[in-house]
């Protein structure tokens, strides 16, 4: 039975490390768009392996982003922490699902009014509204 076990194991995990060649890494990617304030946008993520420091983003600068592969057995996820002035709001970046995703990219948009989603180039929604500190 073990011997089964270790054999299924195996075959399971050569298929998952082959696909990963094939799979484009997900981006997560952020962009100041706080067209009134203009203010600076600082972002700061992390998952349970990683703490990826402050970023600091200038009204229509470069985005900020970053990529990975899903872990397949623990899960990924990042959360981060978005600042504006004296408003600021935590939230789930990404949260890897039960299959496996190749090359998605969640971009999200910092406005004056709250914080919106883009998945893979769909329309942006609303997903998070700012708090004051």
């Amino acid at each position: 039975m073990n011997l089964a076990f270790s054999f299924l194991f195996f075959i399971i995990l050569s298929c998952f490390g082959s696909n990963e060649a094939k799979c484009h890494k997900n981006t997560v990617a952020f962009r100041n768009s706080l067209s009134q304030s203009h203010s600076v946008l600082k972002v700061h993520c992390w998952s349970k392996d990683d703490d990826l420091g402050d970023h600091f983003l200038n009204f229509e600068g470069p985005t900020y982003n970053f990529s990975f592969h899903d872990s397949v057995f623990t899960g990924t996820s990042f959360t981060c922490n978005l600042y504006k002035g004296a408003y600021q709001r935590t939230i789930v970046a990404y949260l890897g699902a039960a299959i496996y995703r190749c090359g998605a990219l969640y971009t999200w948009v910092a406005r004056d009014d709250a914080i919106y989603l883009s998945k893979n180039g769909k329309p942006e929604t609303l997903e998070y509204q700012w708090i004051k500190s």
